[in-house]
């Protein structure tokens, strides 16, 4: 069958669909990225500026008021201790070490006191150059914070925030107000050296009450820009947990966006994408069940569509297929026209293969039919075959053909998956005898009498071996069919049947293949016409563990008999198919070789006999 080729416009294929799909969310995840990157930059830039500005001032002023501490302890160390040097030789020595130093921090500082305790051997002095080296530190600290609050006040954003200009201009103020106290407080400082000097100790105490007085007011400074510094960083951590709170609720808010639109996608995949390939899973369970009238109905515009599509041409194919197999299986083994239209399991060239091939026929049909009408015995025959023809197509077998009341049949590859042919066969043959004892009750309604009806006794042969299978005859009538010595020899077991008065015969093969699955008897070695060389054969009895005890007697004694028979003790072997006999009045073989027995006692065989007995009919 030509195959048609679908070819249909797609005007929304399923990667665009996607695609859409992706590139919303992708838009989405871009505004949550932006937002939260540019919130990240405000608290970024927040944290920096408490980091640069804030937070160093407030090391700066603190650093400065513990330098007034120490200035304290210093002066009144000096008190106590008197310093020899004078003030202007401090501070040119301060300041030679200060060149030394990288900067003010606390391990320079000590760096410089070390130097200071090494050239200065006087106790006294060393104060006074530590008082001086602690100023001289705490201006430069000074300085850095002025410098600080300055740069502060020249960025753009604090400029147009008129808090932040508000609280910079503040801190600027009380730093320039530290500076004038400390200068005081360094002044008087110097008016005590003076007072040192002059040894006046009536002055000591107001010139100390004045240094504390500046010193006092130095640390009420620094405790306001403290208090300053700590509202700017107060409110800069509000302002960095807004921006925080803000992006939170615009990713919650795109969060829930996306969720949204997740949900009207999901709804419009499962309504555009799901659904059709649902139907299409649906309508192949149906085909898978037989049903070849479904058809599926996409309109989605895109690959899903034309796969409904080509489902339907597909359908509508196996339906074709499915009226000629019905069509054509009348003729030809229904599994014979499905391996042509498959062209997979159907050779039409000869192949040699391992095959068990069946043959039967009805016992005196040619003498019972004469007395038939035409239209009773093709009702009879008819009921017949389809009564044999059923067991055989239910285990996997090939009818070859029909001829008149006489059925070919075989079993094997490619028809036969998983099964052994030979013990498909056999059950085969024993369902086909059941068949047959059924038709003998049906056949007063079949034929419409009571009286004279045939009695159906029905001969089969099988065989187990090497055929020849394929299509064979001319190219506007072939047959598909197997040819060989093995098919001539089912044909001849079904044919010896009639001598030894049995109904199932088979070969050594097909015994040795089958024997786990079936009981048998084995009756002779017989030498058929057309053959030379002799074969074992055996009655097959039926199902194992299925036949009567008294069979299996039969059958034990029947294989005693004929071991002494093949040795040529003819009494024993006499007496023993008598024995027989006694079992089963009716027993074919038995009598067979009885006769046979007696021929040798007048005719005895030579001294090269095995046991062979050459059959001289087909």
């Amino acid at each position: 069958m030509t195959s048609i080729e679908i070819s249909k416009n797609v005007r929304r294929p399923l990667s665009l669909k996607i695609f859409g799909i992706a590139v919303i969310l992708l838009v989405l995840m871009i505004c949550v990225t932006v937002i939260s990157s540019f919130s990240l930059r405000q608290v970024e830039g927040l944290v920096s500026n408490l980091s640069r500005y804030y937070i160093e001032i407030e090391q700066k002023t603190s650093e400065v008021h513990v330098h007034g501490l120490n200035e304290r302890i210093l002066l009144e160390r000096m008190v106590l201790d008197h310093p020899q040097i004078s003030f202007a030789e401090a501070q040119q020595a301060v300041a030679e070490q200060r060149r030394k130093i990288a900067d003010c921090s606390q391990p320079e500082m000590r760096k410089a006191s070390a130097e200071i305790r090494k050239i200065f051997t006087v106790r006294e002095d060393r104060n006074l150059l530590r008082y001086e080296l602690t100023r001289l530190c705490a201006g430069e600290k000074l300085q850095r914070v002025e410098q600080l609050v300055g740069e502060a006040l020249a960025l753009e954003e604090y400029n147009s925030d008129v808090g932040k200009v508000k609280l910079l201009a503040g801190l600027l103020q009380e730093i320039n107000y530290i500076k004038a106290a400390r200068l005081k407080q360094h002044s008087a400082f110097e008016q005590y050296l003076k007072e040192l000097k002059s040894d006046k100790p009536v002055s000591l105490d107001a010139v100390r009450e004045k240094f504390e007085e500046n010193r006092l007011d130095v640390s009420r400074k620094v405790a306001g820009i403290t208090r300053l510094i700590n509202e700017g960083t107060r409110t800069s951590i509000q302002n960095a947990f807004v921006l925080v709170q803000r992006a939170q609720w615009f990713g919650w808010g795109i969060t829930l966006t996306a969720c949204v639109i997740g949900l009207l996608l999901a709804a419009y995949i499962s309504r555009n994408l799901v659904r059709p390939v649902r139907d299409l899973l649906t309508g192949t369970e149906q085909v898978e069940q037989g049903n070849l009238d479904v058809r599926i109905n996409v309109t989605t515009s895109d690959e899903i569509e034309q796969l409904g599509e080509h489902f339907n041409h597909m359908v509508g194919e196996l339906r074709q297929k499915a009226v000629i197999k019905e069509m054509f299986g009348k003729y030809v083994d229904p599994q014979v026209v499905e391996g042509l239209l498959a062209r997979n399991s159907v050779s039409d060239s000869g192949e040699r293969r391992v095959m068990t091939v069946f043959f039967s026929d009805i016992e005196g049909f040619t003498s019972f039919g004469e007395s038939m009408t035409p239209g009773a015995l093709v009702r009879l025959l008819n009921h017949y075959l389809t009564s044999v023809t059923e067991p055989i197509r239910a285990s996997q077998g090939i009818i070859d053909k029909y001829v008149g009341d006489a059925v070919m049949a075989f079993w094997g590859p490619p028809f036969v998956q998983g099964g052994n042919p030979a013990v498909l066969a056999c059950h085969a043959a024993l369902m086909q005898q059941d068949r047959v004892a059924a038709l003998q009750k049906d056949l007063p309604d079949i034929m419409g009498i009571k009286i004279g009806l045939p009695i159906l006794r029905v001969r089969m042969g099988l065989t187990t071996g090497d055929v020849t299978v394929g299509s064979i005859g001319p190219e506007d009538a072939r047959s598909y069919t197997v040819i060989g010595d093995t098919v001539n020899l089912a044909s001849r077991l079904e044919g010896a049947n009639k001598f030894y008065k049995t109904r199932i015969i088979i070969d050594d093969q097909t015994q040795g293949m089958a024997k786990d699955e079936i009981e048998t008897r084995e009756l002779d070695f017989l030498r058929v016409v057309g053959k030379q060389q002799a074969v074992r054969v055996y009655e097959l009895l039926g199902r194992k563990g299925q036949i009567h005890e008294t069979l299996v007697q039969l059958r034990d004694q029947f294989e005693m008999a004929l071991a002494l028979y093949r040795q040529k003790k003819w009494d024993e072997a006499f007496a023993g198919f008598k024995y027989c006999l006694e079992i089963d009045p009716n027993d074919g073989p038995s009598k067979v070789f009885i006769e046979r027995i007696d021929d040798f006692r007048s005719r005895p065989p030579g001294d090269d006999w095995d046991g062979t007995w050459s059959s001289l009919t087909k």
